[in-house]
């Protein structure tokens, strides 16, 4: 009988094992690819309501974990098919966290993210999906999943890079946007705050949306533009949105529990827009909801006018804080200095 020697029997078993592999079926291994949710700048006035980047391919079986990268709530949700879009207090009935499973079947959803949250969705079905926030109707995107054998056209390199392109154009837009606001004509006059029908104007938030193949984004300034004014006993402001989708509101004193509705101390301009009078520094105000009326679509019911504008009195001098009751933790607040 021959005797292998050791070194020998090492080199003949490596054989083997090389050629099963190169015969054996080759089985691809699940990818975990790596997405963002939202952006910010350094003081969080800009913020991007967007899934970066908002298109993606992959392979059945494998999973996308989504990071919140800004203070301004979201959630990753997927809808069943011809499901009626639900509220963001909702879900889906329920929340799941910090994992799911979506097929097309059934809603899942994270519930609003905080800042540095992940969330993961694994993908054990071929389709095209399509990926919502329930806080912005306007921040959306695709997954497009493909069968295992398929090739894919991009990897996460390619991702990432989408990703920074994206932040960067709706972080920039902005600001151009911003300008625009304060200034429409261009004259070197800033705007967003003059007198107009007696009235000072200040704008509460600015925003707009773009779109790629895989959905749309929105980019917004989170900020009252020249928040902090002065004016006399017996003036009125008015605050106006030029946000087409985040929703503000303009509240002093005591922040109401519910910040849907209006208080009960605010009544309704001949042109729809809501007002109130303030006679002390301690009194509170609540505007409610001031936002951008929303898109009319084919085949539905026209929808109504939205509040875009609220107005205030003011009969005594003093110092009014305010805030927004929605992004108050993203610096969006202001003061009202009244003179005699």
């Amino acid at each position: 009988m021959k005797i292998f020697k050791s070194s020998q029997f090492r080199v003949l078993v490596w054989t083997f094992a090389i050629a099963g592999a190169l015969t054996a079926p080759q089985t691809l291994r699940a990818h975990n690819w790596k997405a963002i949710v939202g952006a910010q700048n350094a003081n969080k006035s800009h913020q991007a309501l967007a899934f970066l980047p908002n298109e993606l391919w992959i392979h059945a079986g494998d999973s996308i974990t989504w990071t919140q990268e800004a203070d301004d709530i979201h959630t990753v949700t997927f809808l069943a098919k011809n499901q009626i879009f639900p509220a963001f207090q909702v879900g889906c009935p329920g929340y799941n966290f910090p994992s799911a499973t979506f097929d097309g079947s059934t809603c899942i959803t994270a519930p609003p993210l905080a800042p540095g949250q992940m969330f993961t969705v694994h993908f054990p079905k071929a389709g095209n999906y399509k990926l919502v926030c329930l806080v912005h109707n306007t921040m959306n995107g695709t997954i497009h999943v493909l069968n295992p054998s398929a090739a894919l056209p991009h990897d996460q390199d390619y991702y990432d890079v989408q990703a920074a392109e994206q932040r960067h154009a709706l972080l920039t837009d902005i600001e151009s946007h911003m300008k625009m606001s304060a200034d429409p004509d261009n004259d070197g006059d800033d705007d967003t705050v003059r007198v107009f029908h007696g009235n000072k104007q200040v704008i509460a938030g600015v925003g707009e949306i773009s779109a790629t193949p895989g959905g749309e984004q929105t980019a917004s300034l989170v900020r009252f533009l020249k928040g902090t004014i002065t004016i006399k006993a017996g003036d009125t402001v008015e605050w106006s949105t030029h946000d087409p989708e985040e929703p503000h509101t303009i509240t002093f004193g005591t922040e109401p529990a519910n910040p849907f509705p209006p208080s009960s101390n605010v009544f309704v301009d001949p042109d729809g827009a809501r007002h109130a009078i303030i006679t002390s520094p301690s009194d509170s105000v609540h505007s409610g909801f001031i936002e951008s009326t929303f898109t009319d679509n084919p085949g539905r019911p026209q929808n109504p006018l939205d509040t875009t504008r609220f107005r205030i009195t003011f009969k005594q001098p003093g110092t009014y804080k305010y805030i927004c009751a929605l992004h108050d933790n993203l610096g969006m607040v202001g003061t009202v200095v009244v003179t005699p």
